[in-house]
């Protein structure tokens, strides 16, 4: 099994074990048995004493966001893009400000699953976390990823990985408004998009923004 050890040197360990079998768990990890796969693989071993099927291990479970943009203004931001299933008003101006805001929200979680349940925005603002056994609840107040749109509200990470939030925007950058997000965050399998609906100056957004 792959851990966070170098693959050299766990293989050097398993050239010690004839007839052994050298699965390796695509982004894995450290602490290999607990994925699912892992999981599965091992258990399986115990009860039959043969490796099986080790298909499940050339996907990776989980796919962990990579560092993103960290843009001075909206202006900077990608946009967000249109949901098809939607009926969306907002321009490309307004697309960038949803960006941010989603990033606003996942930003405070990173810092709370970093730091502590109190934190501070990017640019400024505060959060606060209480962590519950079914969800961490966040609340946000004039927080600000990019620093000419100012967040508040509420984000709700479930033990299923669920997200929702709902967000009150203002600022300099944009007109304005309140926004709903759904999706899911670091959840096992490919990464999807969050879905994000409301208004913005009075205009309808139906957006979607990468999870990751």
């Amino acid at each position: 099994m792959d851990t966070a050890v170098p693959i050299e040197e766990i293989r050097k360990v398993a050239s010690l074990f004839p007839g052994s079998t050298f699965v390796t768990v695509a982004e894995a990890g450290h602490g290999t048995v607990f994925t699912q796969c892992g999981a599965s693989l091992a258990s399986q071993f115990i009860e039959t004493l043969q490796v099986g099927d080790t298909t499940c291990a050339q996907t990776p479970e989980t796919v962990w966001p990579a560092v993103g943009r960290f843009p001075l203004l909206a202006a900077e931001a990608r946009p967000a893009e249109v949901d098809p299933n939607g009926d969306n008003r907002i321009g490309v101006a307004e697309r960038r400000v949803v960006t941010v805001a989603v990033a606003t929200a996942t930003d405070a979680f990173q810092r709370t699953i970093l730091g502590s349940g109190d934190g501070v925005g990017l640019r400024a603002g505060t959060f606060h976390t209480d962590y519950g056994s079914d969800a961490w609840r966040t609340t946000l107040t004039g927080c600000a990823f990019a620093k000419d749109v100012i967040v508040g509200g509420t984000v709700i990470w479930g033990a299923d990985k669920t997200f929702v939030a709902d967000l009150t925007i203002e600022g300099s950058g944009t007109a304005g408004g309140t926004l709903h997000v759904e999706g899911a965050w670091q959840a096992p399998g490919p990464v999807g998009k969050f879905k994000i609906s409301g208004s913005l100056g009075g205009r309808t957004v139906a957006a979607l923004v990468p999870e990751g």
